[in-house]
């Protein structure tokens, strides 16, 4: 079973700093590269959270993950939209992240040509967004 952050409780183990440990935002951590991404940093001892919209990514991904490491406190799943502030906004306040590892897109090249704007929006509105959040 999935096991996903509905609503934001504080404090939490993602919500406050802990020494010695780090904690690593995923944007497109059900996605290929960032699934492998968020194993590697598990595997090294980092905290994780995940957001992914699943547009692209697959939530057995993230389900894996959970199997893997189901110790509290070592990963969260949030289903969020980047493009969405307000949602971006609230998983900045209510977590404390210590770095964030950006792969969520949109990504396939045939669609990519027939919609660039689609992708222009998708790779520069959600990274500035996901970066202002980030800077408050």
């Amino acid at each position: 079973m999935l096991k996903q952050c509905p609503t934001f409780t504080s404090p939490s183990p993602f919500s406050l700093h802990e020494d010695g440990v780090i904690h690593v935002l995923v944007t497109g951590g059900a996605g290929y590269i960032g699934s492998h991404a968020a194993l590697r940093l598990l595997k090294d001892g980092y905290r994780v959270t995940i957001v992914d919209n699943l547009s692209r990514g697959n939530l057995g991904a993230v389900k894996v993950l959970q199997e893997l490491f189901p110790e509290p406190g070592r990963l969260q799943y949030i289903y969020a939209d980047l493009g969405e502030p307000k949602a971006v906004n609230s998983i900045f306040s209510q977590n404390a992240f210590d770095a964030v590892m950006h792969f969520a897109a949109v990504a396939y090249v045939g669609e990519s040509t027939m919609y660039p704007l689609k992708y222009y929006h998708n790779i520069t509105s959600n990274t500035l967004v996901v970066h202002s959040s980030g800077t408050h």
